[in-house]
């Protein structure tokens, strides 16, 4: 998980270099726009020359008289307000700018800051490698800790069996911890995959207001042309008629209006793209967060459950290991207190699951107490002492009929719990060759 991790940060990385890489772009256009104004600029040095040169002009031909339309007042008027056109431009583009070189800023600050996280990721797991050689130190340690109490705890096996069954709830409570992490970590990539495509989305509207401005500018370069046409000519007059003079004014006018509106979307744009990349950034900081909490979490679970099963594998060890005591001590068994099925136990199906083995015991075949006890001690004189095989022994069903206890066929057939789990595992355990390594087990004890 942690190289993925890593993997998806290179990527967003990567993806922010490539932003940087655009804005760069976008500051060498700005410096080549700044460039073209300064051209323009002298270019309306010429102009006013031009316009003091018509305004100086006289008529040649005493029965020439100029239109209406021709005023040069009103030409100087038309290129006061380009003037102030192209300086309102020139602002908005300075603006820009400003907007531009901000983003570089918060960009690098980014960039500064995921470098940190990932130096912090490196050490991190230097730090988790040498943790986790402490933990299976401590792991060991209590590995020896537990089977010491197992075998104090082996005299009582209702201690056991309680063991195990909140090893088995504890367990299952870690896995579902573990399960929910998952989904968490799960969550959190999917919502850096959806600020992957905001900052994709960015890039795509920067362009498009780069675009825009571009247009824009190439609009009111074609009216300055225009206009610069008109007073260029090689006639010392300029006569136009009202209906040129009335198309001019209605293409400045057209062109002046589009600039504009041009320049408010791009700023517009702008402004989106700045709280984006906020609303991009605050997200970004919640998933990191979101990450570390998740890893610390599923840490937790992991050692937690390995505990679990260490104490499984324990008490497995500790059973097999104590089958012998257990025989020695069963010719003590024939105190009928022992064998008292509890008010608490129910009638359900008995089943024993033991590595992943369904042993199911049959109600149609019910085995009593006294021959399994009898025919383990059988077993046990003959593989020890070599003792023969009759004894007087009584069965512990048919003990209470001699003492005069009549008890019911149902109280009868119900059997040990704990005996026949010990001599379940005593059958598999012999059959079973000797591993280095035990796999975990999970005991559901329906009936004891």
């Amino acid at each position: 998980m942690l190289i993925q991790k890593e993997k998806e940060r290179v990527d967003v990385l990567k993806e922010l270099e490539l932003t940087k890489r655009h804005v760069e772009e976008l500051k060498s256009k700005l410096q080549k726009e700044e460039a073209k104004v300064d051209s323009v600029f002298d270019h309306e040095e010429n102009v006013k020359l031009v316009t003091h040169h018509l305004n100086v002009v006289k008529p040649l031909r005493e029965d020439f008289s100029f239109y209406p339309s021709s005023n040069p007042g009103l030409v100087l008027l038309e290129l006061k307000q380009a003037k102030s056109i192209l300086t309102k431009t020139i602002h908005d583009l300075a603006d820009s700018r400003a907007s531009v070189e901000l983003l570089n800023k918060k960009l690098a600050n980014e960039r500064i800051e995921l470098q940190k996280t990932y130096e912090k990721l490196t050490m991190n797991c230097w730090k988790i490698s040498s943790l986790e050689e402490e933990l299976n130190q401590t792991k060991l340690r209590l590995h020896v800790a537990k089977c010491s109490e197992i075998k104090y705890a082996i005299d009582n096996p209702s201690d056991i069996t309680r063991e195990i069954q909140r090893q088995i709830s504890e367990t299952e409570h870690f896995m579902k911890i573990g399960e929910a992490s998952k989904s968490e970590i799960l969550r959190t990539i999917s919502e850096i995959e959806q600020t992957k495509m905001l900052i994709r989305t960015i890039g795509m509207q920067l362009d498009a207001a780069i675009k825009i401005k571009e247009a824009s500018k190439a609009a009111e370069a074609v009216a300055l042309a225009d206009i610069n046409a008109l007073l260029d000519q090689d006639n010392e007059e300029i006569i136009l008629s009202f209906e040129e003079y009335a198309s001019l004014l209605r293409k400045t006018r057209a062109a002046k209006e589009q600039s504009e509106k041009r320049v408010i979307d791009a700023m517009l744009e702008l402004e989106e793209a700045n709280l984006s990349k906020m609303y991009i950034s605050k997200r970004e900081e919640m998933a990191r967060k979101e990450v570390i909490r998740n890893k610390k979490a599923l840490n937790e679970a992991v050692q937690r459950v390995e505990a679990a099963n260490i104490g499984k594998v324990a008490v497995e060890e500790a059973l097999r290991k104590y089958r012998p005591e257990g025989h020695r001590r069963r010719p003590s068994i024939n105190k009928s207190t022992m064998f008292k099925n509890p008010s608490h136990y129910r009638r359900g199906s008995r089943s024993l699951e033991l590595n992943g083995m369904n042993l199911e015991n049959e109600e149609s075949n019910p085995v009593s107490v006294g021959q399994i006890v009898k025919s383990e001690l059988l077993v046990a004189q003959e593989s020890q002492v070599g003792m023969p095989k009759e004894r007087n022994s009584v069965s512990l069903v048919k003990k209470p009929k001699q003492n005069g206890e009549g008890k019911s066929s149902t109280k009868r057939e119900k059997p040990f719990g704990f005996g026949r789990v010990t001599h379940f595992l005593s059958e598999i355990l012999n059959n079973k060759p000797a591993q280095k390594k035990y796999p975990t087990f999970n005991i559901g004890l329906d009936r004891l």
